[in-house]
């Protein structure tokens, strides 16, 4: 049982451990640089005319945005607690929320490498291994980049775009994965790994890892996850859409699915903080080939990202904090 000094001790780690985390990867870094993306957006376009357009938004719209994005996340919470079920990794329904809603404050760190917080999250608090639920964020990420692709290439299919690059994502994903399902190569390569010097330490931490992402991209996991990740995603392509025709403008639910998915993909191949100007960029430019104005394809962009990546960011912190309060 635990007593009430060690609880304040797990408490007090799980701070430092956000800290360290915040203050490495530079969230507040790329906080600033998002708002100069921002108005680096709204310059391009002409300040004036994107306050105009963002002022014709009904807030309405943007709540519409904030509940589906919610929901979104309730999808992305269920494919978390189903992997660690998978793991057979056995936490309270509760402390399984609080890691992953506290994580989506990491979102914006590069690649979303920070949200490997859920794993160190879980170590201190219920001492499941890390080197076992890292490979639950890896297989999160993974399934996350199939659905968006998935949503990108249908638009680039509809609208006869080239497909090529997501075609190679993809095809980079499926040649990942079948190269994790060939057992007897990985476990020739961890054997070997288990001689050198530095690497040989962490032998058992590196076998832990891969069994769990054994498990985890059998191929019924790998199906449901990606189902669960397309629902979840696919929501927020359903927030771009509505967004546009909160402006006034003629759209269709391809092409917020098509545009959200493209940006998403490239921002997460940047590996740049949150896709940071690469997504927006993207999602910009693909505006403009469909002749949206640029005033509205900027402040269409902007509306997006605070409703989905900020917002995370936000909620994320606010659960941090509702739980470090009871600590």
């Amino acid at each position: 049982m635990t007593t009430s000094g060690e609880a304040g001790g797990v408490g007090r780690s799980v701070v430092d451990r956000c800290r360290r985390v915040v203050r490495d990867h530079g969230v507040w870094l790329t906080a600033l640089l998002s708002v100069a993306v921002f108005l680096g957006l709204a310059a391009y376009a002409n300040v004036g005319d994107v306050t105009n357009a963002l002022a014709t938004l009904r807030w309405r719209t943007f709540a519409t945005v904030i509940g589906l994005t919610t929901i979104g996340y309730g999808f992305r919470f269920a494919k978390w607690h189903y992997y660690l079920r998978r793991l057979e990794v056995d936490v309270p329904l509760e402390a399984s929320a609080i890691a992953f809603f506290s994580g989506l404050m990491m979102v914006v760190t590069p690649g979303k490498a920070g949200e490997v917080w859920k794993a160190w999250f879980l170590r201190d608090t219920r001492g499941v291994p890390a080197s076992k639920t890292t490979s639950v964020v890896g297989a999160e990420r993974i399934t996350d980049l199939i659905a968006l692709s998935a949503m990108a290439a249908l638009g680039l299919l509809v609208y006869s775009r080239s497909s090529l690059p997501i075609v190679a994502v993809l095809g980079a994903i499926g040649a990942g994965i079948g190269l994790l399902q060939w057992r007897r190569a990985c476990l020739a390569i961890l054997a070997r790994l288990e001689s050198l010097p530095v690497v040989g330490e962490y032998a058992t931490e590196l076998e832990r890892f891969y069994e769990s992402a054994y498990q985890l991209f059998r191929f019924r996991p790998l199906v449901v996850a990606t189902l669960v990740s397309l629902a979840a995603w696919g929501l927020e392509g359903v927030a771009l859409w509505l967004v546009l025709d909160g402006f006034g403008v003629e759209t269709s639910v391809v092409i917020g699915l098509f545009v959200f998915g493209l940006g998403s993909v490239v921002g997460a191949v940047s590996m740049l903080p949150g896709g940071l100007a690469a997504a927006e960029a993207s999602m910009v430019g693909v505006l403009l080939t469909f002749g949206y104005p640029e005033a509205v394809a900027a402040a269409a962009t902007v509306v997006i990202r605070v409703g989905t990546l900020w917002y995370a960011a936000a909620l994320g912190t606010a659960v941090f904090l509702a739980y470090t309060a009871t600590r």
